[in-house]
């Protein structure tokens, strides 16, 4: 799915100062592109994202996902197609602690309202496709950083978006982790999906399609 940013701005105010996170940002994603994107902390990268994501609304400017205007959709709708369109992969898993593997990917779907049989087994697909069909039942603490991960991964893909967000997804994880992650994404690409990487390795952002960097709000 094609991702269009048109002249975005994003300020924040703090105090008597205005902070501009994101300075006329012009970017289009392809759709099935594989697009890495590195920054150095306070660079914008993270509130870029969250653009992208539709977690976040820019101050000026028209952000287009498949051809939709969404910064001017009401929340509701908003996070409606929000979690139809787009998977999300963090750092820090955040995963539910007293939730099981099956449970942790099947939540997503409940709030969409997908009916219980449909959604375990979307959800038991899903880990089998990241290599988790043997840790149904464990829990974050019963598993490994990679494994987290992957069960992360597993609750991004299950509702089948065209969209994958990852933000620092193997920057918990030891190298062997990390390799085995982006050999998922890159896979992801290969389905056709669209996958926006940020990261702040320059090695691993070099395996993706096209890199760009973004200091000070502005996108290079």
């Amino acid at each position: 799915m094609k991702l269009e940013m048109e002249h975005i701005c994003k300020e924040y105010t703090q105090g008597d100062t205005i902070i501009h996170a994101l300075r006329d940002v012009d970017l289009t994603i392809e759709s099935g592109e594989f697009l890495s994107i590195t920054g150095q902390s306070g660079s914008g990268k993270s509130t870029l994202m969250n653009i992208l994501g539709c977690l976040d609304v820019p101050t000026s400017g028209i952000y287009r996902i498949g051809g939709k205007e969404v910064n001017f959709m009401p929340p509701a709708a908003l996070a409606a197609f929000r979690s139809r369109t787009i998977g999300f992969i963090f750092q820090n898993f955040c995963l539910i602690p007293d939730l099981d593997a099956l449970e942790n990917v099947e939540l997503p779907l409940r709030y969409q309202g997908i009916p219980k049989r449909e959604r375990h087994r979307m959800a038991e697909e899903a880990l089998e496709r990241v290599g988790l069909s043997h840790r149904l039942h464990h829990r974050p603490s019963q598993m490994s950083g990679g494994q987290q991960q992957r069960t992360a991964i597993a609750r991004a893909i299950a509702a089948r978006p065209s969209v994958i967000l990852a933000d620092e997804p193997t920057g918990n994880l030891d190298r062997a982790s990390g390799e085995g992650i982006m050999s998922i994404l890159q896979e992801l690409h290969q389905e056709g999906k669209s996958v926006v990487l940020i990261t702040h390795d320059n090695k691993i952002a070099k395996t993706a399609e096209r890199h760009l960097d973004i200091r000070d709000g502005i996108v290079n």
